[in-house]
């Protein structure tokens, strides 16, 4: 109880200066009723030049509530989402450039109102807070990632094949694998290759798929459906961009899934060996020189194959796919602490 109202005594003052702030009016009544659209449009304009923001944002409201179906009141939506921007009010700011982009497709300020709404979803994707109830000059307690999607998303579709639709994709595809929501970052960063395949942005993408790759692979137990996913992108990215000197990134996360997946089926291999199986075993080290051939596992299974003789069969012999199971698989299904591996 205590507790309770030493939270209700803090939240009272805060309370009623919001009160205050949304009842109070800095017009005179009799004033405000003589006052026409144009008048009160010219005093907007004139506390825009001089950046006064904070008296703009009260006559802004005002105008929206004494002329909604004014031709100038999409114009004000724009003044006052510069002023709530510049008192970083962004999510009021992005309320305003919405109402005034919704009117029509080509305002004056289409670019602009665009620009500033993607760097508002770049200062939430960075982890801005918003405010409480989404009231103004409530504590500003609460991150609103899902906003900068939102908004990411309006600007991809409004502007489809722009350069701010292609960095949208990006960004989107970025704040989404900080989310861990893997598959919808691959399908942004995906959309970004398909739409802009020579945008700047483009082996970013690719990387930015690498790098999910190898996180679920890491997550996963070595699931060799990621690292087949991820030889493919790598595959792709070389073929679009031969010279990129960011390849050998790519390239260096691809070999270190290769290594430790080469690594699993070898502990899996000299397990059945010091066990007396020495077909399994053979066949784990056969499967390790086919599949990952430029891996440390696979000279070590060379000369483990050597050692097992006419079991293990000639090392450099080719063998039938047939006949060499999909082991990965079994790694997929099974943890590999369960199957005697250490992960």
């Amino acid at each position: 109880m205590r507790k309770f109202r030493k939270f209700f005594w803090l939240i009272l003052p805060i309370f009623a200066m919001v009160c205050t702030s949304l009842s109070a009016d800095p017009l005179d009544p009799l004033k405000r009723a003589r006052s026409t659209a144009h008048d009160d449009y010219n005093l907007i304009v004139d506390l825009f030049q001089k950046k006064a923001w904070e008296k703009l944002i009260w006559h802004a409201r005002i105008f929206a509530e004494d002329f909604p179906h004014s031709p100038l009141t999409r114009e004000v939506y724009y003044y006052s989402g510069v002023a709530f921007y510049e008192v970083f009010e962004y999510e009021k700011a992005n309320e305003a450039f919405s109402n005034y982009l919704k009117e029509e497709m080509s305002p004056q300020f289409f670019q602009k109102s665009l620009d500033y709404k993607f760097e508002i979803a770049r200062y939430f994707q960075k982890g801005v807070r918003r405010s409480l109830f989404h009231v103004r000059r409530f504590p500003k307690w609460m991150r609103d990632y899902e906003k900068a999607i939102e908004i990411f998303d309006e600007i991809i579709v409004t502007v489809p094949r722009s350069g701010m639709a292609a960095a949208s994709l990006y960004h989107k595809g970025e704040l989404l694998f900080s989310m861990k929501k893997y598959d919808k970052s691959i399908a942004s960063f995906q959309t970004l290759i398909r739409r802009f395949p020579k945008h700047a942005l483009t082996p970013d993408s690719y990387l930015g798929i690498a790098k999910i790759y190898l996180t679920r692979f890491e997550k996963e137990y070595a699931a060799s459906r990621y690292l087949d996913s991820a030889r493919l992108n790598l595959n792709k990215f070389r073929s679009h961009f031969p010279l990129e000197p960011r390849l050998k990134e790519a390239e260096e996360k691809l070999a270190h899934m290769e290594n430790v997946m080469a690594g699993s089926l070898l502990e899996m291999g000299d397990f059945y060996k010091r066990t007396k199986k020495s077909k399994a075993a053979a066949i784990y080290y056969r499967t390790i020189l086919k599949k990952y051939p430029n891996t440390k596992a696979a000279q070590v299974s060379k000369k483990q194959l050597s050692k097992l003789g006419d079991i293990g069969v000639d090392p450099e012999r080719s063998f039938p796919d047939e006949i060499v199971p999909d082991m990965e698989k079994d790694l997929d299904q099974v943890p590999l602490s369960e199957a005697g591996v250490t992960p």
